[in-house]
């Protein structure tokens, strides 16, 4: 199979495990990414996560995240909740109104991986 069958077969599979976007790009470094990265973090606004400085480098190149990676695939997923909540009750977040989100989109990402 070559490039163009593979990204055509994880592009229709995502689609079909409900991801509403697929890419995918060569893994290089991030080098205007990881200058945006230590502005935020300088300006401090990452807030309270300060894991957002940990492994600095490895949200910035990704081959040093996994060595020998050739390609990133990006998937999106709306996880807006199709429930409201009641006018009266205690206002929640809506990315925490619902099933948690990461246990959704690893569910998918588990499936993704075994084709």
């Amino acid at each position: 199979m070559n490039s163009n069958n593979y990204t055509r077969f994880i592009k229709s599979a995502a689609a079909k495990l409900g991801f509403h976007y697929c890419g995918i790009a060569k893994a290089v470094k991030l080098d205007d990414d990881a200058r945006r990265l230590e502005q935020w973090l300088k300006q401090g606004m990452h807030g309270n996560m300060q894991y957002m400085e940990n492994y600095f480098e490895l949200r910035t190149d990704p081959r040093k995240l996994v060595p020998g990676a050739k390609s990133v695939i990006t998937l999106l997923l709306n996880y807006f909740p199709a429930e409201t909540q009641q006018p009266f009750a205690p206002k929640v977040s809506k990315y925490a109104y619902g099933k948690d989100y990461h246990e959704v989109i690893r569910e998918k990402l588990n499936s993704l991986i075994i084709l």
